[in-house]
């Protein structure tokens, strides 16, 4: 596969005869940032439950590897999500997929801390996640994902719901972890949350296409 780290190749996905996606080519590389846009039902989360593994196309074929690793962080909030009463800590700390409030180590509670040290929340560390604004709840989401370590990182629309100095503070945060060389893909409406994107991607009438003339007059 070279550096490609996902391939779809020809993916389509329907109900009966109702394509909501049709021969979908995709291919992305490992360390780059992808965007994707694309109005309300057009099939943006189609697109990522396929992605991630949670439905199967109806035709078409997925490529990666057996051990690739993708972390999804969703546009829900903590509460939304019906988290059970828990601090920062706690809550990122169920990255390294253990079980809830089990025993942490010394060397994984480092870990921890130098991942909230990484999203500015050590102070916020033993602060119950609900008394969080919605931007640091993304970032506490967003730092989970991270500890799991996972080859891709998928974020569904992060800034959802979020006022607008949280979401250029979260726009950073996923600016540096590229640099870090991880993998991301970002769905969103906004294409200026795009603009930082080695490719950006448009859903629109079932196909899948590259977007990159508007996103250079838009940036």
């Amino acid at each position: 596969m070279n550096n490609e780290i996902l391939k779809l190749v020809d993916v389509s996905f329907g109900y009966n005869n109702d394509l909501i996606l049709k021969d979908i080519n995709l291919t992305i590389n490992k360390g780059e940032y992808v965007g994707i846009i694309g109005l309300n039902g057009s099939g943006k989360s189609t697109l990522l439950k396929i992605i991630l593994g949670i439905i199967k196309p109806t035709s078409g074929e997925i490529i990666k590897g057996n051990k690739i690793k993708i972390g999804y962080v969703n546009q829900t909030t903590m509460v939304e999500e019906g988290s059970f009463m828990a601090s920062v800590f706690e809550v990122v700390s169920l990255g390294l997929k253990k079980k809830p409030f089990s025993f942490i180590n010394k060397k994984e509670k480092e870990k921890i801390n130098k991942t909230l040290q990484l999203f500015s929340l050590s102070e916020y560390a033993n602060h119950s996640i609900d008394s969080l604004s919605g931007g640091q709840a993304q970032k506490v989401k967003i730092a989970k994902v991270l500890l799991s370590n996972p080859d891709i990182i998928v974020l569904d629309e992060p800034t959802s719901g979020i006022d607008e100095s949280s979401e250029e503070i979260l726009l950073e945060i996923i600016a540096h972890l590229h640099a870090l060389k991880k993998t991301i893909i970002l769905v969103s409406h906004n294409l200026s949350n795009l603009s930082n994107c080695d490719v950006v991607y448009k859903i629109s009438d079932k196909s899948i296409n590259k977007y990159e003339k508007e996103i250079k007059e838009n940036a």
